[in-house]
């Protein structure tokens, strides 16, 4: 083989088990030190992991933020492409949800059974510590009874969740994805760890029912039917396990606020009772979709559908026809018999919207800088919310927080890396401070003085007031002078 093929080296294992699809590298080390006979630990320390960094964690350790030495040891021993071992890690992974990808750990059985049975052996997948993933794409879980009205529409309802999380796998990689929906200026306050961190407190705080999905677009409708409460300290309160939706319904919610949020928002989304028939129920569950969206949305889309374009012809103080955002909604059900009742509704939504954003009570509820709602979800800090700021701050407050509490704990096996500074510069207590010896000065040849003494009486006095451009011009001259004198000197010793 000639030295520029991939297999130009000889691996130095003989046999290793073939890397499965979606395997972890974790996963994969384990079974070659299984198929050897030797221990874990033994053989990540061939591959150069000190003994004191394999813990019972190891396996996780070696997804998150792969050490290159690793990777090169274990290409050399098993012969396996560096792409594919990469592909086998989460590499390249926003580091914003590392923290929530060390507290996931959970496989599709059906999955994990499929993948094992074809490989022979034991497989762990690495998107089981994949925390957006909340469901599998694969084989998407049953829905509570009720929560999908139409059950001809579940297929529909199945293939629009996996779109969802192959978006989320790519942009859990490439954050620049969001830009797609929101442009580069509002893609900025959004990422993926935002996203599920709505899907969670949607769940957790927001009752809804599914009922019915377009078979062309794949888009659902929604109907909130129960909404938080607060209590006696003015803070929100879960609702009960029992009520809750299944996360799979809830991603599609979260994702509805995501991919095309105004049409969605008034024309896909209504309360429990009808136009006609509102009550103050229907106001306080809209208010409190609200108080959810205040966590994501920046400021530029929580004002959009109050901008003056949005809403002429009529204001929106007006009860005398429509506004325009609600006809231009729900224009693609212009020759639908249910369009009256969806501009209807669009307009109550579009009304309750401004009711609830200019609500002096949704103002004060909202100054401080982080999050209300109790943390839901794979998450153990608390969330910055965007609260009614622009996107650039939101952005650049979250990355602070992300800075100041995440980043001081990397994960994987960098977070020993980290450890070593620190341990390098302990020293006993009664280690005496060292001595600081004099610099020593260095004599310089009695030619050298010459040479620069012979140069400065030929270029006579020199001036005091320079720029620094010109003094650095002067000292080039009178340097070239000097050396020019040197090389002449040289020359005629030689002689």
């Amino acid at each position: 083989m000639t030295a520029n093929t991939p297999f130009s080296s000889m691996p130095t294992l003989p046999v290793v088990p073939l890397p499965a699809p979606g395997e972890a590298l974790g996963g994969w080390i384990s079974a070659i030190a299984e198929l050897y006979g030797v221990s874990m630990a033994d053989y990540v320390g061939r591959l150069g992991v000190p003994r004191h960094w394999i813990t019972a964690a190891i396996e996780r350790d070696l997804v998150f933020r792969p050490l290159p030495r690793v990777m090169e040891q274990l290409q050399l021993d098993t012969g396996i492409a560096p792409e594919r071992l990469r592909s086998m890690t989460f590499a390249g992974l926003d580091p914003e949800l590392e923290d929530a990808c060390q507290h996931h750990n959970a496989a599709c059985a059906d999955c994990a059974y499929e993948v094992s049975d074809q490989a022979g052996r034991p497989v762990r997948l690495l998107f089981a510590r994949a925390a957006w993933r909340i469901i599998c794409p694969r084989h998407p879980p049953d829905l509570k009874p009720g929560e999908l009205t139409v059950q001809d529409a579940l297929p529909a309802f199945n293939d629009r969740l996996r779109a969802v999380i192959a978006f989320l796998d790519r942009a859990a990689f490439d954050r620049l994805a969001f830009v797609e929906f929101f442009g580069p200026r509002l893609a900025t306050a959004f990422s993926v760890d935002v996203v599920l961190r709505f899907v969670y407190q949607l769940n957790t705080f927001l009752h809804v029912e599914v009922t019915d999905v377009s078979l062309m677009s794949e888009r659902p409708e929604f109907r909130i039917l129960r909404a938080f409460v607060r209590n006696e300290d003015d803070e929100p309160v879960p609702l009960p396990e029992e009520e809750r939706n299944s996360l799979a319904v809830s991603l599609m919610l979260a994702w509805h606020f995501v991919e095309d949020p105004f049409p969605n928002l008034f024309a896909r989304l209504r309360t429990t009772n009808p136009v006609g028939r509102k009550t103050g129920q229907d106001v306080e569950q809209f208010r409190a979709l609200m108080q959810i969206l205040l966590e994501i949305w920046p400021a530029e889309m929580l004002t959009m559908p109050v901008l003056r374009y949005a809403t002429a012809p009529v204001g929106w103080n007006d009860d005398q026809g429509p506004t325009a955002l609600a006809h231009a909604v729900t224009k693609s059900w212009n020759n639908d018999p249910s369009h009256p009742e969806r501009l209807a509704e669009a307009h109550w939504n579009h009304r309750a919207w401004n009711g609830s954003l200019l609500s002096p009570c949704l103002r004060d509820r909202h100054p401080h800088r982080y999050s209300l709602f109790p943390d839901a979800g794979p998450f153990t800090y608390r969330h910055v919310a965007s609260k009614t700021r622009p996107a650039s701050q939101v952005s650049q407050k979250r990355h602070d927080v992300w800075e100041q509490r995440i980043r001081a704990r990397h994960t994987g096996l960098q977070r020993f890396l980290d450890d070593l500074p620190k341990r390098s510069k302990r020293q006993p207590a009664d280690a005496k401070a060292p001595t600081r010896q004099p610099a020593r000065l260095v004599k310089p040849e009695v030619h050298v003085v010459e040479a620069v003494r012979t140069v400065l009486e030929a270029h006579g006095p020199m001036p005091t007031k320079l720029s620094p451009r010109d003094r650095r011009t002067l000292h080039r001259k009178l340097f070239a002078a000097a050396v020019k004198h040197l090389e002449k000197g040289a020359w005629q010793r030689g002689q």
